[in-house]
């Protein structure tokens, strides 16, 4: 940044800006309009009031400092913060600020100096006012732009705690309030979709929130992080979720209405937990004899042991080889030739071990719901 004059400009030169003072100021205010459609409009409008107003009193606070020799006081500071903070609330970008800012301090410049030379001041009086606009003109600036960062930092961050309080009314164990809910989504400018899905991601829930292309919540509780993601079964949004989840240990709960969305919680972490990892999204809607199996992995043990027991005495390859051949055998209904196909063995190698796998389980092969039994108990058995 540039020295501020180390020493006070003449007094004439002083003297000579001030009495210029409402030139100077509607040539900055013309060079922004001209740069700025945006601002254009801004000083043409009631809201221009106030900035012409804060316009001049930079100016007069300018040349109030060069007279004394020193910087422009600071308790202006917060006064631009809160400029700053206003062209943020009235929806206008920082780009738009910063280029405002430009355009006025490069017109401060060329007015200053034309008065400048017009009466008379000397080359290096005309170097050092131009040496204290610009040295101002940043400063202003700075605060201009702080204040605008602090209120859009702050607005986001209170945006963000109203969407986890909106996550967090819309998964509710005890299941959603209605009112609560849509009072909840009002403040946090999320609209309701018709239905939703969650997603579990671990330790990786915010990284596949940032490459998700979608308008999600974030929420946690006690077991973890987890996102809402809504209409996730809309167009092109498939593809969306498969790109975002694809390298990540997550999992996708069903799409459920929003009264449901504990559930599709509940769900995604039961896939999680009992599907084997495997390259692609994990979509709980993929795997639901699995999830409705393994709910319960006590209980899901306790079948597998109450039909297979007979075999947990057998050597381990043998016990390989008759659980290949009952599953066969129960998947091909009990033909024969198809099961010795599949397992590339003799038709009577398989009579031999339905046999003895007959002797070994009892009469639960002989009934439908001891063939479902096993087979249930088979896939428990695998996943496990």
């Amino acid at each position: 940044m540039s020295a501020w004059p180390a020493e006070p400009l003449p007094a004439e030169t002083i003297a000579v800006v001030r009495g210029e003072l409402g030139l100077l100021a509607e040539g900055i205010i013309d060079a922004v309009r001209a740069a700025s459609p945006i601002y254009g409009e801004v000083f043409g409008s009631p809201e221009g009031v106030a900035l012409r107003i804060g316009v001049e009193q930079a100016i007069r606070a300018f040349l109030d400092a060069l007279e004394r020799g020193e910087r422009p006081a600071g308790e202006t500071d917060e006064l631009w913060r809160m400029l700053g903070e206003a062209e943020y609330q009235a929806g206008r970008s920082l780009e738009d600020l910063r280029g405002a800012f430009r355009s006025g301090i490069r017109a401060a410049w060329r007015g200053a100096a034309d008065v400048a030379t017009r009466a008379g001041v000397s080359a290096p009086a005309t170097i050092a006012l131009a040496e204290a606009i610009f040295v101002y003109g940043d400063e202003l600036a700075t605060d201009v732009v702080e204040g605008y960062l602090r209120i859009q930092s702050d607005q986001a961050g209170e945006r963000e705690r109203r969407r986890r309080r909106l996550a967090a009314a819309l998964l509710d164990p005890a299941g959603p309030d209605p009112e609560a809910v849509a009072r909840a989504a009002e403040l946090a400018q999320w609209p309701l979709p018709r239905t939703l899905a969650v997603v579990v991601a671990g330790d990786d829930a915010a990284a596949v929130a940032r490459r998700l292309d979608l308008d999600v919540l974030v929420g946690s509780d006690a077991q973890g992080p987890w996102l809402v993601l809504p209409d996730p079964d809309g167009p092109g949004r498939p593809a969306v979720i498969d790109r975002a989840l694809q390298d990540a240990p997550a999992a996708l709960g069903p799409t459920v209405a929003l009264d449901d969305a504990a559930r599709s919680l509940r769900w995604a972490r039961l896939a999680l937990a009992v599907v084997p990892a495997r390259p692609g999204t994990l979509r709980a809607a993929d795997h639901l004899p699995e999830l409705i199996l393994l709910q319960d992995p006590p209980l899901a043990a306790l079948l597998v042991r109450a039909r297979l027991a007979g075999l947990d005495d057998l050597p381990a390859r043998e016990r390989e080889r008759l659980i290949d051949t009952l599953a066969a055998w129960l998947a091909h209904q009990r033909h024969t030739p198809a099961i010795a196909a599949e397992l590339h063995v003799h038709p009577q190698t398989v009579r031999y071990r339905i046999a003895k796998l007959r002797r070994l389980l009892g009469s639960a092969m002989d009934t439908g719901e001891g063939r479902f039994e096993l087979g249930l108990a088979l896939r428990i058995s695998h996943r496990r």
